[in-house]
């Protein structure tokens, strides 16, 4: 088999999933309709620093994507709160929880690859309430956030990147043979659609996981998505395309 998968991301994020492929004769060809900024969210910061003593007594660090990890120890240096470096580290999932070990961090609990679902494994196995310093981007998704909340726990938010639309002008082209699209996010997915006229390509769409497949059924776009919201199953169905 050969041919092309397109995908929403940047190339450097692409290398793990080009390597599940490479066994099928697929090729990865990038179409970042985002590209990734730090921010430094200095008023975030400033509660969080004040308090370090507290934090530093059973709270936990959440991430819900693989950008925010290496982001968030840079942050932490940059402010003096390096014993927020010694908390424990819940990921949204196995590439997050990859990233946050990278980066330096304890992951102690990799959730199923949603925010949602983080959020109710958080909830069933922590005893008590607990406080969640969440490494975030500046628009994100709220269930994570919002679940935790809700259950009586505390979130402070701290952003430490941005993903702004990429102008139509520095997008590659698109090429020939192309066996599918990947969308990885709902914003993504409709910077897609814009970046390629309206209408998707004729060819099999794939979604990461759920809520990207449905933010993308709403602008119509079918998608399949892979039996779990992991590069390794994604990689799983490509290779049957």
């Amino acid at each position: 088999m050969s041919g092309f998968i397109l995908i929403t991301r940047h190339p450097s994020e692409c290398d793990d999933l080009q390597s599940l492929i490479d066994p099928c004769g697929l090729k990865i060809r990038p179409y970042p309709v985002l590209r990734l900024s730090d921010v430094h969210d200095d008023e975030a910061w400033s509660t969080v620093t004040d308090r370090q003593p507290d934090l530093a007594r059973g709270a936990w660090l959440v991430m819900a994507s693989p950008r925010a990890p290496e982001r968030f120890v840079a942050e932490c240096g940059r402010f003096g709160a390096n014993t927020l470096l010694e908390l424990p580290v819940a990921a949204v999932g196995t590439s997050t929880a990859a990233s946050a070990q990278n980066a330096g961090l304890r992951v102690e609990v990799v959730g199923p690859g949603t925010g949602a679902g983080l959020a109710r494994q958080l909830i069933d196995e922590i005893e008590g309430l607990a406080t969640f310093v969440f490494a975030c981007g500046r628009d994100r998704r709220q269930e994570l956030p919002a679940l935790l909340t809700e259950a009586g726990h505390e979130v402070l938010p701290v952003v430490v990147y941005r993903m702004d639309p990429t102008p139509a002008r520095e997008l590659p082209p698109l090429g020939p043979s192309l066996e599918g699209v990947v969308l990885t996010s709902p914003r993504a997915a409709q910077l897609y659609l814009e970046g390629v006229g309206g209408l998707p390509l004729p060819c099999r769409h794939w979604a990461l996981g759920p809520t990207t497949r449905v933010a993308a059924a709403a602008i119509g776009i079918d998608c399949s998505i892979p039996n779990e919201p992991t590069f390794e199953s994604l990689a799983e169905e490509l290779c049957k395309t």
